[in-house]
């Protein structure tokens, strides 16, 4: 339920803010600049739906009891890889150097961002600040379609965060996890920002680094659950040093 709300609260975001922009902006729409930031906006929206498609096909399989078989892992992310590379394809000015760099970022954030059981909670709060912190950076560099996406999804996010409040009335389920997770390496690696992409996939590598301890392999956000830190604490731990990586991806540039 969490991921279609996500779904239907970014196409809505993005119905509006498209309108408004249309209407009230100031963007030549006969410009190149214009058409390639459609275009690319068009290919975002096509990833991100092909993969909340598949999201939802496995989330109703399974509360539908209809799944007979265990899904490999490496099956999802290597749909993730693929569908990725494809759409990239349609990208102008798209290289093979930067075309497999881009897919394969994608995947690894996916694994990263998953490798915490209970995302829900970390990964709205969290895409809510870095959505947030990349439409400033696309708004300072005149990108304004793409940056209509990432506003969309921090706003979908916010209403998430909503419903997702103790005790949670929904979740985002593979839906929602596949879209959320989608958004930024997509964007980001699509367009050489390895700095900015580097900076905010940082907080998930930090949750993610005391699984290779040795012994019982825990997350960060696992590890403060079993020394009784309040969920709400766990988060704003993790948030905060998020914001942190963030400013300063803006402020270096």
């Amino acid at each position: 339920m969490g991921g279609l709300l996500l779904c239907f609260g970014i196409l809505f975001g993005l119905v509006l803010g498209v309108t408004l922009l249309r209407e009230f902006g100031s963007l030549d729409r006969t410009s190149a600049a214009y058409r390639t930031q459609t275009v690319f906006l068009r290919t975002l929206l096509l990833h991100g739906s092909l993969l909340a498609a598949g999201g939802f096909a496995a989330d109703y399989a399974r509360v539908r009891g209809k799944m007979r078989f265990r899904v490999n892992a490496l099956l999802p992310l290597g749909a993730v890889f693929l569908i990725t590379a494809g759409l990239l394809l349609f990208q102008e000015g798209m290289t093979a150097a930067i075309l497999l760099p881009a897919a394969l970022t994608a995947v690894c954030w996916q694994v990263i961002q998953t490798a915490e059981k209970g995302t829900d909670g970390m990964s709205i709060t969290l895409g809510t600040v870095q959505l947030l912190m990349l439409t400033v950076v696309l708004l300072k560099e005149k990108e304004a379609m793409p940056a209509l996406y990432t506003l969309a999804g921090a706003g979908a996010c916010m209403g998430c965060m909503v419903w997702g409040l103790h005790p949670a009335k929904c979740r985002l389920g593979s839906t929602g996890s596949y879209l959320l997770g989608s958004m930024l390496p997509l964007l980001c690696a699509s367009q050489g920002r390895w700095k900015l992409l580097a900076l905010m996939m940082a907080v998930y590598v930090l949750n993610a680094l005391p699984i290779l301890k040795k012994g019982e392999r825990l997350t960060l956000l696992e590890r403060m659950e079993r020394a009784g830190m309040a969920a709400w604490k766990r988060i704003t731990v993790l948030t905060c040093f998020a914001v942190f990586c963030c400013v300063l991806a803006v402020v270096t540039g």
